[in-house]
């Protein structure tokens, strides 16, 4: 029965996978960022700085988690893992990270007006959509 049961999981994961892929920007405003994921690799452009890495998926929970490994960036950062949380809606990716380091994770999306946390709203670009 515990086999019949992971299929769904597997398909389901794989499908969360597909749906992240792409170049994404976000919504212009104070926190501009660049977001591209292939496979399961990212690169992530925010103030002038790159992250790049790994990341895996969690999504069960809702929010759903992203953990993003950070290989190369920062100094500061390099080795880090962040935890984040994300929603997607249609062409929309709603994201936000914790501090890389942090063993904490939001478990619900912060407002707007929260300046603690860096929470983005990306669309996809036009090139990643053969526009």
């Amino acid at each position: 029965m515990a086999a019949t049961s992971s299929v769904p999981t597997g398909v389901r994961l794989l499908a969360e996978y597909a749906e992240l892929q792409g170049a994404w920007a976000s919504e212009p405003g104070r926190r501009e960022a660049k977001l591209l994921i292939a496979g399961n690799r990212y690169t992530f452009e925010f103030r002038g700085e790159v992250y790049m890495g790994s990341f895996t998926l969690d999504p069960h929970d809702v929010p759903k988690r992203i953990d993003m490994h950070i290989e190369e960036g920062p100094p500061e950062h390099r080795g880090l893992t962040a935890y984040c949380i994300y929603q997607r809606d249609g062409d929309v990716l709603r994201w936000c990270p914790s501090r890389p380091g942090s063993p904490d994770r939001l478990y619900r999306f912060p407002t707007e007006e929260d300046s603690r946390y860096l929470s983005l709203i990306f669309r996809p670009t036009r090139s990643s959509r053969g526009g």
